[in-house]
């Protein structure tokens, strides 16, 4: 078995887990240790609004991430995408750099600084 084929499966997990403890926030009202610290979970000042705001973007980092995992799995197995895994890698970079500035904007507008 090939190590790709592994990191393949590992992303696919990890990213159904994320989108999965996206939803879970959402229902619950309780914000997911993925996120913040515990440290950092005291510090929220607007439980709410964060989960509000950063809910439905976990989400989506988490689908593109299963997604990503997918298409290795495809291109492994099944057959060769060619140049669409490079598509795939900026896409899933993109997706990943928008949701690590908005959880830093979220950080900043939820998280009192004492």
């Amino acid at each position: 078995m090939s190590v790709m084929i592994v990191f393949d499966i590992v992303v696919i997990v990890v990213g159904l887990y994320m989108a999965a403890a996206g939803l879970k926030m959402k229902k619950t009202g309780e914000i997911s240790p993925l996120l913040l610290a515990e440290e950092e979970l005291k510090k929220c000042k607007n439980k709410k609004g964060f989960i509000s705001y950063i809910y439905w973007k976990e989400m989506v980092l988490g689908v593109v991430m299963a997604a990503v995992g997918l298409f290795g799995l495809v291109n492994e197995l099944l057959m060769e995408l060619g140049n669409l895994k490079y598509v795939e890698l900026v896409v899933f970079l993109a997706v990943f750099f928008w949701f690590w500035r908005e959880l830093g904007a979220a950080r900043e507008k939820y998280l009192s600084k004492f």
